[in-house]
């Protein structure tokens, strides 16, 4: 089961969601308009408790999902981090250094070397932080990545072990 994040100015039925939807990836995407960070990270969490989940976000979301995996590696599966805004100081990531990947489970980044919303050296900075279980896929895109959806789509489907 895969766990849409979607940004802060996307919607649980955009452009992405819909693609891995119709790759015949089963998928649940919450609405976390609205919603502070710290609510999406605890809607996240209790959406988690499932168990076996591969997290998957975009920007904001991809923040309020490296968050969850950090405090929950217990329930994951794989996580999917598309630009995600790592660096954002907001609760409760409030010391955005402290942030790091969980170790218990395969992590991707799809971040653009062009990203002029969200640099990409934030999550250059996550993986310095973090473990070996981390990779990072640099793309020529802008932050919706709007071309890379067939990398998206091939990335989940292998986190989900499909």
């Amino acid at each position: 089961m895969l766990l849409w994040a979607h940004g802060l100015w996307g919607s649980p039925n955009g452009s992405k969601i819909t693609a891995i939807r119709d790759n015949g990836i089963e998928a649940i995407s919450p609405d976390f308009n609205e919603m502070e960070l710290i609510d999406r990270v605890e809607l996240i969490k209790k959406e988690m408790e499932r168990g076996d989940i591969v997290l998957a976000g975009s920007s904001w979301g991809g923040l309020a999902c490296a968050l969850a995996a950090q405090d929950k590696p217990e329930k994951m599966k794989g996580l999917l981090l598309l630009a995600p805004a790592l660096a954002f100081p907001e609760p409760p990531n409030e010391d955005p250094e402290k942030l790091l990947a969980p170790k218990d489970f395969p992590v991707t980044i799809i971040h653009s070397v062009t990203d002029d919303i969200v640099p990409i050296k934030s999550s250059k900075d996550y993986l310095r932080r973090s473990g070996d279980n981390v990779k990072l896929i640099e793309v020529e895109d802008s932050h919706v990545l709007e071309n890379s959806i067939e990398l998206i789509i091939s990335e989940a489907k292998k986190l989900l072990n499909y």
